[in-house]
């Protein structure tokens, strides 16, 4: 009688990740939101301290960027189209956003950990809270 076949167990494709590898990723600007809730939620990172912060700190630099985006625009000009003083606020907030996206991926690379001064402290509340 042939035994039934088992499979093999299920590997955690995070297995092999280094910290610093997360946290690099958790930085890429826009895409990074997709790998930082995938390290909130893995087992591997589940108590790792800095790459939850990263995790979260991105999450909140993302949620930054999606209110410039969207509400800022609406409240600041109210809907009309132009080319006012309101778009070049707009472009610049953008700007310093995506420029603080870059600042951390580097200082991710370096394995220094660098704390935005509102983000930061949320992201330091939240990785304390979920633990």
């Amino acid at each position: 009688m042939a035994q039934p076949r088992t499979s093999p167990p299920a590997s955690d494709f995070l297995e092999g990740m280094s910290d610093r590898t997360a946290c690099i990723l958790c930085y890429i600007p826009v895409f990074g939101v997709i790998p930082a809730i995938v390290f909130l939620a893995s087992q591997k990172f589940r108590t790792n301290v800095r790459v939850r912060f990263n995790a979260f700190q991105s999450l909140y630099l993302f949620v930054t960027w999606l209110i410039i985006s969207s509400a800022v625009p609406i409240l600041l000009v109210g809907g009309v189209s132009g080319w006012g003083v309101e778009h070049a606020f707009i472009a610049a907030l953008k700007f310093v956003v995506f420029i603080c996206w870059i600042y951390l991926l580097v200082k991710a690379a370096q394995e220094q950990q660098v704390r935005l001064p509102v983000i930061g402290d949320l992201a330091a509340r939240s990785t304390t809270e979920q633990l």
